[in-house]
């Protein structure tokens, strides 16, 4: 059985990307596989998603605003989660359509027309949301970040738990190299030796590495 691990910012347009390369490999593939979307919120999301918009990241004020919204995002999906994985999965995934692709702004209407929509216990997804259980699974994801030291979204890591004792960091990647990862079409440590090896200028192409 595999574990995929895909830490994401969730309003981010690439992570957007990278969930749905999960949720196809999990179609394609052969294998049993398992896998969750862990939001991931630091300084290093926060300044990288000002200046996916334009934004300098020397403005406080912004950096602040979005540090609030993408925090009740989480708390918000995680709430979600609360009521099964799946439904978690798709509240997010539409929430993110919502705001993204449609431009809508983050609101408690918004959130609760989403909830709705994903057929979503209202009155228990709004009790969980503002939760101490909401925020405990929030400050778990970012320890479980922290022991992989992933720093960046979107970063995945990848356990064979029939195969080996160790798991594979992706960052940088793309469908193909995590379905070739996934069914034993690449060497970890070859892999990672080759991308450790490789210049700067390569640094558009996936990077492994062995944890």
């Amino acid at each position: 059985m595999l574990e995929v691990y895909l830490f994401v910012n969730p309003l981010a347009n690439q992570c957007v990307r990278d969930e749905q390369n999960v949720l196809r490999l999990a179609n394609d593939s052969d294998k049993q596989i398992q896998f969750q979307f862990v939001p991931l919120l630091n300084i290093s999301v926060i300044q990288r998603a000002l200046k996916s918009q334009g934004i300098k990241t020397t403005d406080w004020h912004a950096q602040n605003q979005q540090s609030q919204t993408l925090y009740r995002v989480i708390l918000d999906y995680k709430a979600a989660l609360f009521q099964g994985k799946k439904r978690g999965r798709n509240f997010l995934i539409a929430l993110q359509s919502a705001m993204l692709k449609a431009g809508q702004h983050y609101s408690e209407e918004l959130v609760k027309t989403v909830a709705t929509d994903c057929r979503i216990d209202l009155d228990m997804f709004m009790e969980d949301r503002n939760s101490e259980l909401a925020k405990q699974a929030f400050h778990a994801d970012q320890r479980l970040a922290s022991e992989m030291n992933i720093t960046e979204a979107s970063s995945a890591v990848v356990f064979d738990c029939d195969q080996y004792d160790y798991g594979v960091l992706l960052e940088h990647f793309n469908y193909e190299t995590l379905f070739d990862l996934v069914n034993g079409n690449l060497d970890p440590f070859q892999e990672a030796n080759r991308t450790t090896n490789t210049s700067c200028a390569n640094l558009s192409s996936a990077q492994l590495h062995v944890l």
